[in-house]
């Protein structure tokens, strides 16, 4: 059996890899964090392949070479802890893919693996591990993204590389607390709800406001919106950034269109959302799903129960304890339909929040809300109504029919 087979047949057995295609080579040249050029064995061409490395998103270089390099802040960084991975491998690389012919920009997207004393080592996973990079999850190669994912969320809460919040130097108003969430899935049809998508930093410093002028909010592709020289949050006070035009609100608007963020689902997907400030230091983040330790404090405080009958379809929120119950931070999800409780809901001790489907939300009241359709969306024959954090962890979950939680 040819060696390169038996290679083959060795990963088809292990978890995340079925089918994989597998090629050996050597690196000529690190271009940056996350591409390497390769002459890859057996091509029959003596023209290197341009690589670029599956699942992960180096900052951006905007001066190449390896001794005059210069970009983002953590850009130079990441093309240099490649850089020794690969010259501790002597060159060595290991290339596979899911799909021979997957590509971003013209490189060839792999899997890369260096030859190491002991075995062979991830460059993906060793890259998020050291938080030089984002996780960047891709529907084409799916097999690491769930893996990925967990690596970048256990950097994050360690603080290492890009998410040290002072890693660039101490940026401006670096004393003031800073919080960040994604509203990653919008209501109905993600492509003709723009606004529905958004991202809301809150300033937690109870005494002074933040000016963002010049920071940057971006996604793990290569999309960023730059904010503009007036942009403040105030003390305690949030500012959301919407992905289409923004309306005629206080919230801004990025003006795209068509959605940013990934939903999450199958292949392992989901994204993140990072703001950075002037020097490149990333201030807050939020990346989904959960996939390291997945609680919240609201899980068994909470039921939830629907009515899905006739046109005055309602779900209902009761707090299952003796105190009281802040709902912010939450979202209502009956897919594709969902409802952010956004505005300080807060449920009394035992007491319960009804959510009607039909009706005008100017007739809302603290314990009775209008989800603002026209027309009962809930499936008599068998839906699902489900309490989640925007990280996508359960807190409650009601189905019926031919569903199921």
């Amino acid at each position: 059996m040819r060696r390169s087979l038996l290679i083959a047949l060795l990963l088809a057995a292990l978890p995340g890899s079925a089918h994989a295609a597998v090629w050996k080579g050597s690196v000529t040249f690190v271009d940056d964090g996350d591409t390497i050029e390769v002459d890859v064995a057996g091509d029959r061409t003596p023209r290197p392949a341009r690589i670029r490395v599956t699942g992960i998103q180096a900052m951006e270089l905007s001066r190449y070479g390896s001794r005059r390099r210069a970009g983002d802040c953590h850009a130079v960084a990441a093309a240099r802890r490649l850089e020794r991975l690969v010259r501790s491998a002597h060159g060595r690389v290991r290339l596979t893919a899911e799909h021979p012919a997957s590509s971003s920009r013209g490189r060839l997207l792999r899997s890369v693996a260096v030859k190491l004393p002991g075995g062979w080592r991830d460059v993906g996973a060793a890259q998020l591990r050291a938080g030089v990079a984002l996780w960047w999850p891709t529907r084409a190669e799916p097999a690491r993204n769930r893996g990925y994912s967990a690596i970048s969320q256990k950097a994050i809460a360690a603080g290492r590389g890009l998410f040290d919040p002072d890693g660039c130097g101490a940026g401006p108003s670096a004393a003031s607390p800073l919080s960040l969430r994604v509203n990653w899935d919008g209501d109905g049809d993600d492509n003709a709800n723009l606004d529905g998508e958004w991202v809301r930093i809150r300033n937690l410093d109870p005494v002074n406001a933040v000016p963002i002028g010049g920071w940057h909010v971006r996604d793990s592709g290569l999309r960023r919106f730059r904010f503009p020289p007036q942009a403040t949050i105030a003390p305690a006070g949030t500012l959301r950034l919407r992905v289409g035009a923004g309306g005629n609100g206080p919230d801004l608007g990025w003006g795209l269109r068509r959605p940013v963020f990934e939903n999450s689902g199958g292949d392992g997907m989901g994204d993140g959302a990072y703001l950075f400030d002037t020097l490149g230091n990333v201030r807050a983040s939020m990346v989904y799903p959960c996939r390291g330790s997945c609680s919240d404090p609201a899980q068994g405080a909470v039921a939830v129960t629907a009515d899905p009958e006739g046109r005055d379809e309602s779900i209902t929120l009761k707090n299952l304890t003796s105190a009281p119950l802040g709902l912010d931070g939450y979202v209502l999800k009956s897919p594709p339909s969902s409802y952010p409780l956004e505005d300080g809901a807060v449920l009394p001790p035992g007491g319960s929040l009804r959510l009607q489907v039909v009706g005008d939300p100017a007739g809302d009241t603290a314990l009775e809300r209008h989800w603002g359709y026209g027309k009962p969306i809930l499936r008599d024959g068998g839906d699902v109504a489900r309490l989640a954090t925007y990280t996508d962890i359960t807190i409650a979950c009601t189905a019926w029919g031919d569903k199921s939680c």
